[in-house]
């Protein structure tokens, strides 16, 4: 079934809405005549390709997602944002980029590429505390992954690559801007962590956690900002925070690690060592635990030596600042469809912030060279996908 100009108005009309905007402001950014767009959000003219485009990039939404069939389900895009501030522009860039990865999702689900899918909403006890329902679904999280009494993967890379074999959560690191730590995006069919690559290493772990926690609990709100790290907050960003803490700092490594104590300098050093979290987010975890008391706490916040500054760890998560990372499960799947054939170079280039020509030279095989006398069959590189 075809587009209908009724449902596309809709679409354009909610859209607005959920931006915080009006038709005055969207006329003004798009250069439509208000007399124009007014009629055809009333469903009494059609919109103009271009006027379609326009209003999709200034509304941060994707053209396919705007012009879907009226039969097609509408998947509500589900967004929280991890920031340090409260603009409105930086935060639309970080979406819309995320929303890039969604519409290429979307390109390879039609294609014949679907999602593997992902793991379902968690259980919690919605009547308990939300610190305890975080601490909770980090427990889940684990069994989930099969971790036993293993460390999570100390390499944020390592840790990204399990979390997407074992959640079916899409993990990528990206430049933001400035005051944007992450986001999570999830749909019908995608799940997203997007995690800043401008950030310190210990920051990126923290807020690749906080996000899994926002898309493993199911939260259902359009658009949220943090303000940071430990301060006060809304009960889903405590229940997310909590769960960060403990999935990323299970209590059972730090009890064991403290012998019933307050931690010594080596078993502190060993600790950031294993769990690549900062020495404020370790000390506040075992506050909360009982392990240490406030003043325990704060002489763990204070440690300062060279022990700690070099740390097992401390050079790569330095050399992590600024790198990239592509969501492996979509990177997967487009490779996929480009080598059969399916998916031009250009979206796949876009994902990888690579040059197009320079990837089509990496991915496309050598030709097949013709067999010679007496050469036998010719030999050339497969893939294994």
């Amino acid at each position: 079934m075809t587009l209908s100009r009724e449902v596309l108005a809709r679409r354009i009309r909610k859209a607005i809405t959920e931006a915080g905007s009006t038709q005055q402001d969207l006329a003004r950014a798009t250069g439509m005549d208000p007399t124009a767009l007014s009629k055809a959000l009333a469903g009494r003219r059609e919109f103009k390709s271009l006027e379609v485009a326009l209003i999709a990039e200034q509304l941060g939404l994707s053209t396919q997602w705007l012009l879907a069939d009226d039969d097609r389900e509408e998947s509500p895009r589900l967004i929280a944002v991890r920031a340090t501030l409260t603009e409105r522009r930086p935060v639309d860039q970080a979406v819309a980029f995320a929303e890039q990865i969604n519409e290429l999702d979307q390109l390879l689900t039609d294609l014949g590429y679907p999602s593997p899918g992902h793991v379902d909403v968690l259980p919690t006890n919605a009547r308990s505390d939300p610190v305890q329902q975080g601490y909770a679904l980090a427990n889940s999280a684990h069994q989930e992954m099969a971790l036993g009494t293993n460390d999570l993967p100390p390499e944020l890379d390592d840790l990204a690559a399990l979390v997407e074999e074992t959640l079916g959560i899409d993990v990528t690191i990206q430049p933001l801007p400035a005051g944007i730590d992450g986001l999570a995006l999830s749909t019908a069919d995608l799940s997203l962590a997007l995690v800043s690559s401008g950030v310190s290493a210990t920051r990126q772990r923290f807020t690749l956690a906080h996000e899994l926690g926002h898309l493993l609990a199911g939260d259902a709100h359009e658009l949220t900002l943090d303000e940071d790290v430990f301060g006060d907050r809304s009960g889903k960003e405590r229940r997310a925070n909590a769960f960060a803490a403990a999935f990323l700092m299970p209590e059972w490594a730090l009890r064991d690690a403290a012998q019933g104590g307050e931690p010594a300098e080596p078993t502190v050093v060993e600790l950031l060592g294993r769990l690549r979290v900062s020495l404020d987010a370790l000390a506040f975890r075992m506050h909360n635990l009982g392990i240490v008391n406030a003043a325990g706490r704060d002489r763990l916040r204070e440690m300062s030596s060279a022990r700690i500054a070099l740390r097992p760890g401390r050079t790569a998560d330095l050399q992590a600042r600024n790198e990239r990372r592509a969501p492996g499960l979509v990177l997967q799947r487009a490779v996929y469809a480009f080598v059969k054939g399916d998916l031009g170079v250009r979206p796949l280039a876009r994902l990888l912030n690579a040059e197009p020509d320079d990837l089509l030279g990496e991915l496309t095989p050598p030709k097949r060279r013709r067999a010679g006398p007496g050469t036998g069959d010719a030999t050339y590189p497969v893939y294994a996908l």
